[in-house]
């Protein structure tokens, strides 16, 4: 790609709720989600860059008695690498004494000797990060959390990256504590 793309990418509004053991809903909503992607600053082709956008929203209703003592929006996104090659590459150079395979000279009497390069990579099992991008109490019925164009940027990843948002209402009331997580759709980065 030599530019972002023409319009960010939208993902689906997603939308959770359940109901606590002390009769208050708790619904939690992703909506307003969008990727857009941009070829690497760094013109590295282990790095992945783009910009997302993304509001969480949470809702308290129901149960007319004691509000909720505490609550908290959570948003974020799961990032997830293929394949980890962070820890580099290793360049050199060998020799061996007998048969082998590179450039070799051949010395009397049949005996050879070869000089080869040899690279070593160290690679990792894909990893997943959780990145949060805002933390917010919830002191009301309704709170909410907006990132708008915020940058994404994955390094030293060989292999696709993959993005997948949440966003997370948490409540306390003096019987119950209750969490609810939605999530949005994986995407390549």
């Amino acid at each position: 790609m030599g530019a972002g793309t023409a319009a960010a990418e939208a993902v689906t509004d997603r939308s959770r709720q359940t109901v606590t053991d002390d009769g208050w809903t708790l619904t939690i909503t992703k909506s307003g989600e969008n990727l857009d992607r941009w070829p690497s600053l760094a013109g590295s082709p282990v790095s992945r860059e783009g910009f997302v956008s993304l509001k969480a929203t949470a809702e308290i209703t129901g149960n007319s008695g004691q509000r909720p003592t505490t609550g908290t929006i959570i948003l974020g996104y799961q990032i997830g690498c293929a394949v980890d090659v962070s820890s580099g590459a290793v360049l050199g150079v060998g020799a061996t004494l007998g048969a082998s395979v590179g450039v070799s000279f051949t010395k009397p009497p049949g005996v050879t000797a070869s000089v080869t390069p040899t690279i070593a990579v160290t690679i990792k099992p894909g990893t997943i990060e959780t990145i949060t991008l805002g933390t917010k109490p919830l002191t009301e019925s309704r709170g909410s959390i907006t990132a708008e164009q915020v940058q994404v940027k994955v390094d030293a990843c060989a292999g696709p990256v993959s993005l997948r948002s949440f966003a997370t209402a948490a409540i306390s009331t003096p019987t119950a504590d209750n969490n609810i997580t939605v999530y949005g759709d994986a995407q390549q980065l």
